[in-house]
């Protein structure tokens, strides 16, 4: 059965070397774009919406490796694709946007400053389109995308990452899917983090970058049926899960 609810195991026989071992392939220097993501089952959804909800001439974006092609439209107009135009979307870069997330407000700490939309394509559903209430340009914004069913959720593919530095720009992510044995299962939703480094409690004990972690975590979890390092990741609440 692909999905079912994991019980917290005990792994005493799992040396912290291994683990350090593991989280250092996990973090390596490939381009985000690049990275591959490994097999595995399917995980226990623990993630959610943490601060925030989801509900709906520019120059788009569109992500290629692990950068951003196309300009950012810093006229103020907004012309939205046919594609995308099911969504609720931002005239102004102000208001009007379709959902909101803590974690992407400047301070990581207020839900309506990080409003956003984030928009399926109705004709290709791997092309995913962002606008965001506040510009991210620190770090790069990283997108992996899901599959869910019911309460649970899997990642099926390798983070897309892209700097999103206009309010009034809508950015067009195409999405890979390329997690072996997932291939055939639709994108139904996106894993949202900043490429930024926070530091994870036990069972981590280390600084990591936020997509690392989540993935890491979720490997671990489909390998060992065991999500303890998935609980961290949560608690720290440095994502947003969004649901098409």
């Amino acid at each position: 059965m692909l999905f079912k609810v994991l019980e917290i195991k005990s792994f005493k026989y799992i040396a912290t070397l291994g683990v350090l071992s593991l989280l250092t392939i996990t973090s390596c220097d490939a381009p985000r774009g690049e990275r591959r993501v490994a097999g595995g089952s399917a995980e226990s959804n623990l993630f959610g919406n943490p601060y925030g909800t989801t509900s709906g001439t520019t120059s788009s974006g569109t992500t290629t490796g692990s950068s951003t092609t196309g300009g950012d439209d810093t006229s103020g107009s907004i012309t939205v694709p046919s594609e995308v135009s099911q969504c609720n979307w931002s005239s102004n870069g102000s208001t009007g946007f379709q959902s909101t997330g803590a974690h992407l407000s400047p301070n990581e700490d207020n839900a309506s400053e990080g409003a956003y939309t984030l928009c399926q394509s109705s004709s290709n559903p791997l092309d995913i389109w962002l606008q965001v209430k506040n510009p991210i340009t620190s770090e790069q914004l990283c997108l992996i995308p899901t599959y869910h069913s019911g309460t649970n959720s899997v990642y099926i593919g390798e983070p897309k990452c892209l700097y999103v530095r206009s309010n009034t720009t809508l950015y067009k992510i195409s999405m890979i899917k390329n997690r072996s044995g997932f291939s055939t299962y639709p994108v139904t939703g996106v894993m949202v983090m900043r490429d930024k480094a926070y530091e994870y409690g036990a069972p981590f004990y280390q600084v990591i970058l936020s997509p690392d972690a989540y993935i890491f975590c979720s490997q671990w979890l489909a390998q060992y049926g065991d999500p303890s390092y998935c609980i961290p990741f949560k608690s720290g609440g440095h994502y947003q899960y969004h649901q098409f």
